[in-house]
Formats: structure tokens, sequence, C-alpha cells
């Protein structure tokens, strides 16, 4: 069973969001672009091995994609959590191409590309360090009987991969994607008794969604841009000019156009990525350069936001 589905990660959404919404030109417009391409690097990864594990017995598997629990006063994230009776399998997801060597006197994966070497935290030091976290914050819930185990998987089958350790056990802690199924039932095997009985697994299941906390990095803080270098206004979906106006119940574009009824809604959520995680009306109105206030709450309204507070005091939140 899919617990958590796979869905773009808001580090990716807020990035585009940024990157709409600065001039072309702006200073930080390289990095971003290489963030960006990195970020879905890494989430292409992830796509690739959720095929696999679409294969699992729905009745037998709880999985759980992009999972951040708390530990002390810090958070971890995982890329994925494969739940059974039996044992909870973290699987650490990476997308290199090129030759990898797990280089063991310095603990680093080294890739070597385009006649060009890079460096890399070793994944297989982050997954045992993810196998800590969660054995602690299971042990704090009354779960210490599960046992966790680790696979890192390379989602690309191009990707060659090496290693000068003499520890042959690393070579069962790594695995190409195509390969992560059977891999996963090899290490099933050898536990072969129940630890958690089906009524327990799933309260444990609604355990980690209640504790998964998303990521609130403030991405104009992360690349050091104001608020006031964001382009505000309601972007037309045809030509991407920011500017629409409110004419005849509808969004108009002046420069192609373009009439759209729900323009704004792309706008409100571009203003939770990157401005603030509640809007008010007078600041809708101020990001979409509209004027009338009973217009922006009908507008609100409509698109069933959560709220709190009444009257001028209410604010809306994301869903």
């Amino acid at each position: 069973m899919i617990v958590k589905e796979l869905s773009k990660p808001s580090s990716i959404l807020k990035l585009e969001a940024l990157m709409r919404r600065i001039p072309a030109d702006h200073t930080k417009n390289t990095e971003m672009k290489e963030d960006l391409r990195k970020r879905y690097a890494g989430y292409n990864g992830e796509r690739a091995i959720s095929y696999y594990l679409d294969f699992l017995s729905e009745k037998d598997y709880f999985v759980f994609h992009d999972l951040r629990l708390p530990s002390g006063h810090h958070y971890f994230q995982i890329d994925y959590l494969v739940l059974t009776r039996r044992i909870a399998f973290i699987l650490e997801c990476k997308n290199f191409y090129g030759t990898l060597l797990l280089e063991d006197s310095f603990n680093q994966l080294i890739r070597t590309a385009n006649d060009k070497e890079e460096g890399f935290q070793n994944p297989l030091v982050q997954a045992r360090w993810h196998q800590q976290q969660l054995s602690t914050f299971l042990s704090s819930h009354g779960y210490s009987q599960i046992p966790i185990d680790y696979l890192v998987a390379f989602s690309s089958t191009s990707t060659i991969i090496k290693t000068n350790s003499r520890n042959p056990s690393i070579l069962k802690k790594i695995v190409h994607g195509y390969n992560l199924l059977e891999r996963l039932k090899e290490t099933e095997r050898v536990y072969k008794d129940d630890v958690i009985d089906r009524k327990d697994i799933r309260k444990l299941c609604k355990l980690l969604l209640k504790s998964h906390v998303p990521g609130t990095q403030d991405i104009l803080l992360k690349y050091g841009v104001a608020k006031s270098e964001v382009i505000t206004g309601v972007q037309c979906p045809n030509c991407l000019l920011f500017g629409m106006v409110r004419l005849r119940r509808k969004w108009f574009c002046e420069k192609c156009g373009c009439f759209d009824k729900s323009a704004h809604v792309e706008a409100v959520k571009d203003f939770f990525l990157l401005m603030n995680s509640t809007m008010s009306n007078k600041q809708f109105r101020e990001f979409t350069h509209l004027s009338s206030v009973d217009m922006a709450s009908k507008l609100l309204m409509r698109m069933n936001l959560p709220s709190s507070g009444a009257n001028k005091g209410r604010v809306y939140h994301p869903q």
C-alpha cells in the first residue's frame, strides 16, 4: 500500500516559482538553474524507483515517500520507507550518471564523468545515519522491536558502480533499481518472524503520517532575494506576461488578448511558496493587483482555502 505518495518536492515548487518571478537577468539565475537541475535529477531518480515499488503487494508492504521526521531539535528525511510486519527498509535513492567509486579510505563517493572527477557524501553513511535516527524515533514510540535495514538504490541502469572496499557486506547494501525487489525479498527472508501485527502496523502508519513535518525552507533567504525583487501580478497562461487585469469576471491579458477565469490560482500558490504561509485579503489584492475588496473575498472563497480568523482578521492557508 502506498501510504505517502510520490509528489514533486516543495523545494522544486519553490525554486520554480522564484525563477518565474524574478527578472531573467537576476544575478542568482545561473545558480538557481543548476540547483533546479540537480533537484530534478534526484526527483526523477525517486520516480524511477517508485515504478518498482508499485509492484509490491499492497497487503504486505506499506510505502512512504519523502518522509521527514523529528530527531531532537532537528529532522531527518528518508527518500523511501518500506514497512512490513517483519522489518522496516530505508531506501536511499541516487540518480547518478557515469562511473561511481565507493571509496573506503575516506568514506566518500567519487563520480567520474566526461573526464571530470567529483566527490560526494557516501550514501551508505547517510543511510546508516538515517537508520540510527529512525531506530531512536521508533523506540521512543514503543516500536523498538522492529528491525531496520537499508539499501542504496541507483535508479539509472547505465550507472557503473565500483568499490575498493574489502568488506563484502557493503555490496549487499547497493542495488540498481531493476534489482531492488529481488534484493528486498532476499533481505526480508533473513527476518522470518513477524514482530508487529496488522492492526499495530496500521497504527504505526498513522503515527508516521502525523509525525511527518514538511520542509519549510525560506527560498528567498536561501538565495538572498528580497521580497521587493519578486515580480507580482497574475501571470498570463498563454504568453506568460505578468499583470493580467480583471475584466468581465475574468482575467484579461492586454498583451495577447487571452481571457482566463482562474489565472489567480497560480498567483496564490506562488504567494504561499515565496512570500508567506498565510494570506490576507489585502495581501491577495496587493499581489494580484486587484483593487476590489469584495471581488478579492469572492475569489478567495471560491478557492475553498482553509482559513482562520473572521472579518478583517481572516487569513487564508495553503491547501
